[in-house]
Formats: C-alpha cells, structure tokens, sequence
C-alpha cells in the first residue's frame, strides 16, 4: 500500500477521533450549564466584580418581547423575550466608558459589540424565551437555554451568524 492512502486514513482517524472527543467534552465533562437549571450568564472583565445570574435572575429583570427575524439558514421569524444587553451592561455590571462586550457561548463561539452599538439599538436582548416558551436547551439540542439576538438593521440581512447560541459569558474589555 502506498503512503498516501495510509497518511488520508491517519488523518482522518485523527479528524473522527477529535469530533467524538469534543462531543464527549460538551455532553459529560462540561457540566456547567447543560440543563436550564443550572445554565448561569457570567459577566466578568472590567468589572468592579463578576456577576453570576441563573435564568430565573434575568426573568427578574426588565424584559423586552417582540417579533425577530433571524437571517440564516435557516431563516425564521420569532417572538423572543429578553433583557436588553444594554441594561446587563450599564445597571447589573455598571459599565458606562467605552468597551467592548463579548458574549461567549458554551463552545466559546463569540460576537463582539462596542458599548456604542448596544446603546444604539436596545432590542439586542439575551433572550430566555421563544414564542412563549422557555428556550429549548443545549442538552436538548435547542438554541438556548440563552441566545443572544441582534435585530436586522435592514430587511434582507443575514444576522443569524451574529445571534450566538448557548450563551454562559459577557467579558467586558473597556477601552
């Protein structure tokens, strides 16, 4: 046998071998957060001190409920209810300078936003509901229990990659 079939057939051994690890990872070692029950947002960074919040905090809080187009593939339309980014930003984590917000999710997939785009637009919601409902969980192949949503700026426009799924962190960075 040549050395080129033998090197794909190492690779991609290596390439499964790596996935099932990762989907191993989420599913039993990564405990934080794999249930609505225990699912926290931490806000940590630059920040006088870091904030712990479960699911029934932020339904506590001041809520925002209307209709959003998420962009992508695929594309649907919603009613999510959340609290504004703007308002866990400035009154929980008391952030009023120049900065950069950072939601990160569970597989530390992120978006990053200056303070000036959240205040621009207060519909950018970490949202806990859909249509009514709580939002399906990670463990349950859902989109949340927490899921940042940033409304289109214009009809048309793909913003589905920008609305980060699963989310456990904002880091803020001030400028």
């Amino acid at each position: 046998m040549k050395k080129g079939p033998i090197i794909l057939l190492v690779v991609l051994f290596n390439v499964i071998l790596g996935a099932s690890l990762v989907a191993i990872y989420f599913t039993t070692f990564n405990q934080n957060g794999t249930n609505e029950e225990e699912w926290t947002l931490t806000i940590k960074g630059d920040v006088e001190q870091e904030v712990i919040l479960k699911i029934e905090d932020l339904e506590a809080m001041p809520n925002i409920t209307r209709e959003y187009i998420v962009q992508g593939t695929p594309t649907f339309s919603a009613e999510y209810t959340g609290v504004s980014l703007y308002y866990l930003v400035t009154k929980i984590a008391n952030i009023t300078s120049a900065a950069i917000i950072k939601v990160i999710s569970i597989d530390l997939f992120s978006n990053s936003l200056t303070l000036d785009e959240i205040n621009s637009t207060r519909d950018i919601i970490i949202a806990h509901k859909k249509d009514g409902n709580n939002i399906t969980s990670h463990s349950d192949g859902g989109e949340g229990p927490l899921r940042l949503i940033i409304p289109q700026k214009f009809e048309g426009e793909y913003n589905g990659q920008y609305c980060v799924k699963f989310i456990t962190e904002i880091k803020i960075t001030l400028l």
